[in-house]
């Protein structure tokens, strides 16, 4: 792969106006670097789930399906990795404490079922999500990158977020992520008031106020009110 491909890429990203369209380009263009897959989620954190952080699927049909059934995200040494660091990496760096348990061996083993053996990730900051990371994946068995194609793919994996996020923007995405009503229950909880002080301060029932914060719960795919909260906060859809 030349510069140019890259800056080319760089300026389709602004004009691509869905998803769908910028992973086709985003897939074809990094084929030339031995990648046939890829994923661009959130980095799920506390017990959060992954799914509804995707926001780039490219990965092969039914793999997808069995992370998400098996809870990989969990266990996955590439994913708990991406949480932890911002420099890119291959999969093949990530710390053995890391990559070398039992639960994450069986994932990379399943993996391979799929023609998955080797990846290449950039960990990223986002506005909507704790962080995100691009995971590029590939059939040969190992990677091997110059320095200069990694920079070419985190270039591209940097401006593929970003066209993601002025995406979800533009749809109108993070707004409609919860109710009015959800937002107003996790800006009291945010003040630190109780189920009864909310439930006075916005007259309704002390049930009503725990179904509304379990909704936004759900919405963000966390466990507790708290972290549904800072997941508001994070993406601006709260301001304490």
């Amino acid at each position: 792969m030349i510069d140019s491909d890259v800056f080319d890429f760089v300026e389709r990203c602004r004009k691509h106006t869905a998803t769908g369209p910028l992973l086709s380009d985003l897939l074809d263009t990094v084929r030339n670097l031995g990648f046939e897959h890829l994923i661009l989620s959130g980095v799920p954190l506390g017990g959060q789930k992954l799914a509804p952080m995707v926001e780039l699927n490219g990965w092969p049909e039914g793999w997808f399906e069995r992370y998400i059934e098996a809870e990989h995200a969990a266990v996955d040494g590439v994913c708990i990795y991406s949480a932890k660091t911002l420099k890119p990496f291959l999969w093949a760096e990530v710390p053995a404490k890391w990559s070398d348990t039992q639960a994450s061996r069986r994932v990379a083993g399943e993996a391979t079922e799929f023609g998955i053996w080797s990846g290449f990730a950039v960990p990223m900051l986002s506005v909507h999500h704790w962080q995100s990371v691009l995971s590029f994946a590939s059939s040969q068995k190992a990677c091997s990158l110059s320095p200069r194609q990694q920079v070419q793919l985190v270039t591209m994996a940097v401006y593929a977020g970003m066209s993601i996020q002025a995406l979800a923007h533009v749809d109108g995405e993070f707004d409609s992520v919860l109710t009015e009503r959800e937002k107003e229950v996790l800006l009291w909880a945010a003040a630190g008031k109780t189920l009864s002080e909310t439930s006075q301060i916005l007259g309704m029932t002390e049930r009503t106020v725990k179904w509304h914060a379990m909704q936004a719960r759900d919405a963000f795919g966390v466990g507790t009110t708290t972290q549904a909260v800072v997941e508001a906060v994070r993406r601006r859809l709260i301001h304490p």
